[in-house]
């Protein structure tokens, strides 16, 4: 009597490839309800070199011709927040007498100014024990608003943005008939940078 047929992978083999099978259909009907998504970090929280926020950067770019005067204050957030007040003030100061001139401005009070620093204009340190972050007004450099921001951003440990991507990043103040563009950048610290970015604008 012939014997019958038997399927190389053995009857235990057919019966589990047919669940496989039916597992493969099912899992096809099922498809449609389950999706993933990959979410855009906005511009302002790209943060590349990781971990929390410990660095706060206030900055205000003024172009002037092909040229920007910048102010800034920066360090430790705990160090930089109790002054912002200070900083805002400071910047409503400030005017341009016309193109190519040096800025004015009136020294926040109580403030001690430092001693005189390569490419600054002023630098000034708020009251207190210990070393204070400093606030200075440099003297003026090139480059674009773009790169001066993402040359900044990178200080603060933050991503690039893009041309169409400024608004979201700065506001716009007016000092007297100029427009200024001020930044508030909070990331966890960049690199040091080497002179004359490390003590210049």
């Amino acid at each position: 009597m012939p014997m019958p047929a038997v399927h190389p992978l053995g009857r235990r083999g057919v019966l589990a490839f047919a669940a496989l099978g039916m597992a493969a259909l099912l899992g096809c009907g099922l498809s449609d309800e389950i999706r993933s998504y990959d979410v855009k970090r906005d511009a302002t929280e790209t943060s590349p070199a990781g971990g929390p926020d410990k660095f706060r950067l206030l900055g205000l770019i003024i172009p002037s011709g092909q040229e920007s005067w910048f102010v800034r204050f920066s360090g430790p957030i705990e160090e930089v927040t109790p002054h912002e007040k200070a900083f805002d003030e400071f910047v409503a100061t400030i005017r341009i007498p016309g193109e190519g001139k040096p800025p004015t401005f009136t020294p926040p009070p109580g403030w001690k100014e430092a001693p005189a620093r390569q490419m600054r204009m002023a630098t000034f340190v708020p009251p207190g024990e210990g070393k204070q972050p400093e606030l200075y007004v440099s003297t003026p450099f090139g480059g674009t608003l773009l790169m001066n921001v993402n040359r900044w951003r990178s200080d603060a440990g933050l991503g690039n943005v893009t041309e169409a991507e400024l608004p979201k990043v700065t506001t716009e103040v007016m000092l007297g008939s100029t427009r200024a563009y001020k930044v508030d950048f909070k990331g966890p610290g960049g690199k040091k940078k080497m002179p004359p970015f490390a003590g210049g604008s």
